[in-house]
């Protein structure tokens, strides 16, 4: 995988051209390095030259060159991706997939329609679950003085939800955990790990899901990120039954704190889940503000069929099935445009095929993202439909949730900005980035 991302990124002038909006352009060689300088000289304001000039520079293996030369394109040219692409595929040759993914989210996330940001939602994507896995093995191997060391203030992670009832709900371990990453990150003072990075350390631990769901385990994966709490959350949801959530807060030494509940129905399980990171905020010691408040409320998906297949795509992702995937978050766009998580995610996952295989500039990446049709309905999507035909198609249809017990801390964490990249005895963690 990593071999075909960077014969992609070696071979990526190909997109200069193709973001200008004009014909196909081959990829540069190192021969065209001096003619391109001289060109750059001649024409100091063409960022595209200074683009092409960057890419031959990667290619040639002169990384130190090609991202000064890159960032001044980019100074010409903000919203071009071969910028990124560039300076996160030089990162990427230094082993620093943590400033790759940062280069690439920061870009996605300014320029979210630039052409050719597809492609880099999906380097942003590879780059972090490659990050994940090193950092979990890393993990693995320095466990005992990682565990010696105080854990990261105010750095909470959250555990995929375990699920009990329908088996057809499964996806909604991931689902849900990525809503209560995502709402907890709305509050500033707290520092939210990536969903990524907290799987890949589990997929290392090679646990069952009762073995997740257990505090120990927790409080061991807690450590080996050096995460102040982890975040385990339970819910039984049952299709036309009652719906049961609750999440328990455990500290690296084992403590448990029971947490914050909520109980309803399948209707209202986009509106249970808000309900449970304000309890969930208060069981970690936190008030937020009323700003703080209001955004999440507003972020996330209004329609439950929405999340359903967001939950699936989730699913599919990180089983590498960007097919699947595609499908799902494809549904879960036509179900609600407004869901941008689901909007990203299926930029990525449309792009994720072409940038793993690496087989050609990256015009031919951009283009293959472009010519992608919706495609069919899968199975899974009828299937949702059928299981949630009695689900009102918006949040606030939902009514009569019940409130949460939860148990009030005295302690409030001074407030903090969310930085990218934490690093600590030689093992980076990239903490979760807001748009």
């Amino acid at each position: 995988m990593v071999a075909g991302r960077r014969s992609l990124l070696l071979s990526m002038s190909g997109l200069i051209v193709a973001c200008a909006g004009g014909p196909r352009a081959r990829p540069v060689t190192p021969a065209e390095i001096p003619t391109l300088k001289a060109q750059a000289a001649q024409q100091p304001n063409n960022a595209q030259i200074r683009f092409r000039l960057a890419a031959g520079l990667m290619s040639a293996g002169r990384c130190d060159t090609a991202v000064v030369v890159a960032g001044a394109a980019q100074t010409l040219a903000p919203g071009d991706a071969l910028g990124p692409m560039v300076i996160g595929g030089c990162r990427e040759k230094d082993g620093r997939y943590d400033l790759a993914f940062g280069t690439y989210t920061d870009f996605a996330n300014k320029y979210p329609r630039a052409r050719g940001v597809a492609a880099v939602r999906a380097l942003a994507q590879f780059a972090l679950r490659t990050q994940a896995t090193q950092t979990a093995k890393l993990a693995l191997q320095s466990e005992a003085s990682l565990t010696a060391l105080p854990p990261e203030p105010f750095t909470v992670a959250v555990l995929p939800m375990t699920i009990a009832g329908d088996s057809s709900l499964q996806p909604l371990s991931r689902g849900l955990a990525e809503l209560l990453l995502t709402d907890l990150a709305m509050v500033r003072s707290l520092r939210m790990l990536e969903r990524i990075q907290v799987g890949a350390l589990l997929d290392e631990l090679k646990l069952s899901q009762s073995g997740r769901a257990d505090p120990a385990t927790a409080a061991r994966v807690g450590r080996l990120l050096r995460a102040e709490r982890m975040v385990q959350g339970v819910a039984s949801i049952q299709q036309n039954g009652p719906v049961r959530m609750s999440a328990a807060v455990v500290k690296g030494d084992g403590t448990v704190r029971s947490g914050a509940q909520v109980n309803g129905n399948f209707k209202q399980l986009l509106d249970l889940e808000k309900q449970l990171v304000f309890g969930l905020a208060t069981e970690l010691g936190i008030q937020p503000t009323e700003a703080e408040r209001q955004r999440i409320q507003r972020q996330g998906p209004k329609n439950l069929v929405a999340f359903l297949a967001y939950s699936n795509g989730l699913e599919a992702l990180d089983r590498g099935d960007y097919r699947a995937a595609l499908m799902h978050f494809n549904a879960a766009v036509r179900a609600d445009p407004s869901f941008q998580a689901a909007v990203q995610q299926q930029q990525a996952a449309a792009a994720a095929p072409a940038v793993q295989a690496g087989g050609g500039d990256v015009l031919t990446v951009v283009q293959a993202v472009q010519d992608v049709a919706a495609p069919a309905e899968p199975a899974a999507e009828g299937a949702l439909k059928q299981i949630t035909v009695d689900v009102s198609t918006t949040v606030g249809d939902a009514t009569g949730a019940n409130p949460i017990s939860s148990t009030v801390s005295n302690t409030t964490p001074e407030s903090q900005g969310i930085s990218s990249v934490v690093q600590a005895t030689a093992v980076i963690r990239i903490i979760f980035r807001r748009p």
